[in-house]
């Protein structure tokens, strides 16, 4: 299915809903099933910007069966001026916290809400929103919650993001505490790591009328008859939460037990000219490296690489398939957010990454020119953005984050002032070696004695 309205980018735009798929600020959305029956149904939003133009514009739905167009219709949908939301929001909500929560582990949540005050006559309906671990564009992995009730439904404007419930049948109440009748389950990840804050999510309530319920919602779409549906219900306990800056907002904070992952990165020697180098980057488990992007455009893992010396950089694949992109050039701002993170002295490439399960690698692809380097070994090293609880390091295995990359085998690791004083030794032994190979061979070529059969260093009969 396709719906694409006349009108200019960023004034009339939807909102994904599921198998929908909508480009930012643009009016069409397209949605797609792989397996349609007598009746499909799908749901999305769709709104219009701060100051569009009130007014009709024009849409044309098409209905496509196998890619082939099956039906197109058009018609109107008309921008309104703003309505008062008329929004009741007197409650005050629970905010739980879990610690210490096994990774697989199912953990119910039945928070206590108080209803402050009575509902006005234009209360209709009440709605509830419980949150998905938030992310940054995307939800975050690590937990996740998935209600099956009838009367609840997917976050349509961001999805995966959480899911609303709404109840029409209720008790006016106030002064009560109120629950659901049922918990809303959330299930941590099998390779969630930690200990880190999984879940810090979020959860609110408040009421609105049957007209907004269905312009907003387009409900209600379940049989009120039904035997799936959760209910809001007076609560055993009646300890009232206490009230904060913003009490009908809610907090759901769910910590893991401690679970590393461990990210590991390996080297190269180089030789050559111009060549081509992959450097693998792998989860050792058991903790999967999840999602915690820092931006939209910053996801939570970085590969970072500091040349030898002399190398040129050339250029670096960055095919990533939307799971990886590099980035080369002046990168001063990337190796300041670094800090002490790093232990490289610059950044000549940056290869970023959002996630990586565990027995999975990453494979980047860099070319360089290192006809002149000079045997100083370069870096390349593996980190997180971010950290665990209390600023713990999730990576459980640091030694191997970090590895050389050498020229001909000449230059090893930074590890010390001992390392760095045998390598300058050995090469300048190396070096007289072959100043004195080239004079000896001199000498027997201008005495023509030998000469088709110049002296071998590394045969002892020829060097005694």
């Amino acid at each position: 299915m396709r719906l694409d309205v006349d009108a200019p980018d960023a004034t009339v735009y939807f909102g994904n809903g599921p198998g929908c798929d909508s480009p930012d600020n643009t009016p069409f959305i397209e949605c797609e099933t792989a397996d349609p029956g007598t009746a499909t149904t799908f749901t999305f939003t769709i709104a219009a910007a701060t100051g569009t133009a009130l007014g009709d514009y024009d849409y044309t739905l098409t209905l496509l069966l196998d890619g082939a167009e099956i039906h197109s219709e058009t018609g109107v949908v008309e921008v309104v001026e703003g309505r008062d939301d008329g929004v009741f929001r007197d409650f005050t909500t629970e905010d739980l916290t879990y610690t210490g929560v096994e990774p697989g582990t199912a953990l119910d949540v039945n928070p206590h809400i108080l209803q402050n005050s009575a509902y006005p006559e234009s209360v209709d309906v009440i709605g509830v929103y419980f949150g998905n671990p938030a992310g940054v564009g995307a939800p975050n992995g690590g937990a996740h919650l998935n209600p099956a009730w009838d009367n609840c439904m997917v976050d349509i404007w961001i999805s995966g993001s959480g899911y609303f419930c709404f109840f029409t049948e209720f008790e006016d109440l106030p002064g009560t505490v109120l629950q659901f009748s049922q918990p809303f389950v959330y299930t941590v990840d099998e390779d969630a790591p930690g200990p880190l804050a999984v879940c810090a999510c979020s959860y609110h309530i408040w009421g609105m009328s049957e007209d907004d319920f269905a312009a907003d919602f387009a409900g209600p779409w379940w049989e009120p008859d039904s035997s799936n549906l959760l209910s809001l219900v007076t609560a055993d306990d009646q300890d009232a939460p206490a009230a904060d800056d913003d009490p009908s907002y809610g907090s759901i904070t769910i910590e893991t037990t401690e679970n590393p992952y461990d990210l590991a990165v390996e080297g190269a020697d180089l030789s050559g000219g111009e060549v081509q180098v992959t450097i693998p980057v792998e989860n050792l488990g058991p903790a999967g490296a999840i999602n915690r992007a820092i931006s939209e455009t910053e996801p939570g893992y970085q590969l970072r690489g500091q040349l030898p010396e002399g190398a040129e950089f050339v250029s670096v694949d960055n095919e990533g398939d939307g799971h990886w992109f590099c980035e080369s050039g002046d990168l001063s701002d990337l190796y300041e957010a670094a800090g002490v993170e790093t232990e490289l002295d610059r950044f000549d490439f940056v290869c970023s990454f959002w996630t990586l399960e565990p027995g999975e690698s990453h494979e980047f692809t860099v070319t360089l020119d290192v006809g002149d380097a000079t045997g100083e070994p370069g870096k390349v090293e593996v980190d997180a953005r971010y950290r665990g609880v209390d600023g713990v390091n999730l990576d459980g295995d640091l030694a191997n984050n970090t590895a050389a990359l050498t020229v001909d085998g000449r230059s090893l690791p930074n590890t010390g002032t001992s390392i760095i004083t045998f390598v300058a030794i050995a090469a300048g032994a190396v070096v007289l070696g072959i100043v004195l190979f080239l004079l000896t061979r001199r000498r027997k070529d201008s005495d023509g004695t030998d000469a088709e059969n110049p002296v071998d260093p590394s045969n002892p009969a020829d060097s005694a």
